[in-house]
């Protein structure tokens, strides 16, 4: 668990983003998670269930917000039991909640997971869905999460990754639908709102995270979050490979911001400039 171990120590109130897929290759010996899934499920389980509470157990009563797969079929190739047909673009391909809908096994089996963490007393982990495309892939995986009893924790709460630009247009059908908050995922937006692969090489110049039209795209949801009363994160690389978006982010209203570990000196440095040049400027407002 090199990761928890990185981020144990440090001054955070959280974590903001704990990636599935990080996690579960430490328990997948070798083979796919899709092949778990057929052959043994009951052990995935059991396994995630334990990586996820010794998140839990470090952090409690801090927040964990864990993110469901969201596997492209690009990934985990060398793993035995990975799907053989290839995708002519796994970025826009079968993934995200899409993908729940078409096969909910291993959706079924993280909800599985989280309810056997909850049972073990910590109700600190809260969940965020990966890619979501639309209001009604919202409600499919709501139904779920309702039907695996996770709500029983009346302290969970159930996110979904601002990282597709629809997004920008229907916060607040999603606010209504029952999405609790929203962790804008600067790297797939920027991509999606560019046209960049960020993955092509050749392309690398033009995959710009300090773009306006990104800028805005965030700013938007920021403060759309804001006004329907949701609570606004961001994690990507956005605010850790450039700081100076740091103030903007606090500017605009910003709820929370994750980055890597090696990250959180820097960004906690950036938060507190920010908020003291608003101090400041607030001051000298009430002067005039």
């Amino acid at each position: 668990m090199e990761l928890l171990q990185q981020a144990h120590d440090l001054p955070v109130d959280g974590v903001g983003l704990l990636r599935s897929e990080q996690l579960i290759l430490d328990i997948l010996d070798q083979q796919h998670p899709a092949l778990w899934a057929q052959e043994r499920p009951r052990e995935l389980v059991d396994r995630l269930a334990e990586q996820i509470r010794q998140f839990a157990q470090a952090f409690l009563p801090r927040p964990v917000f864990y993110r469901s797969l969201d596997l492209r079929s690009h990934e985990f190739q060398s793993l035995l039991g990975h799907p053989t047909t290839p995708e002519p673009n796994p970025t826009l391909g079968l993934h995200g909640t899409f993908s729940y809908q078409v096969d909910p096994t291993l959706f079924d089996l993280e909800l599985a997971a989280l309810r056997q963490v909850q049972q073990s007393r910590f109700a600190n982990v809260h969940l965020i869905l990966p890619f979501v495309r639309t209001v009604e892939e919202f409600r499919f995986c709501y139904k779920r999460i309702l039907n695996a009893e996770l709500k029983q924790n009346p302290n969970l709460q159930v996110w979904i990754m601002a990282e597709v630009p629809s997004v920008l247009f229907l916060l607040p059908d999603y606010a209504q639908a029952g999405v609790q908050g929203i962790s804008i995922g600067s790297n797939d937006l920027t991509q999606l709102l560019l046209g960049v692969d960020r993955d092509h090489a050749a392309m690398s110049s033009a995959y710009d995270q300090r773009h306006p039209a990104v800028l805005r795209a965030i700013q938007h949801l920021i403060q759309t979050a804001r006004q329907v009363g949701l609570p606004c994160s961001i994690c990507g690389q956005a605010p850790s490979q450039y700081p100076e978006l740091v103030g903007l982010l606090v500017r605009w209203g910003i709820s929370s911001i994750s980055v890597s570990p090696d990250a959180v000196e820097q960004t906690r440095e950036a938060i507190a400039r920010a908020e003291r040049s608003l101090l400041l400027e607030a001051a000298r407002q009430r002067l005039i």
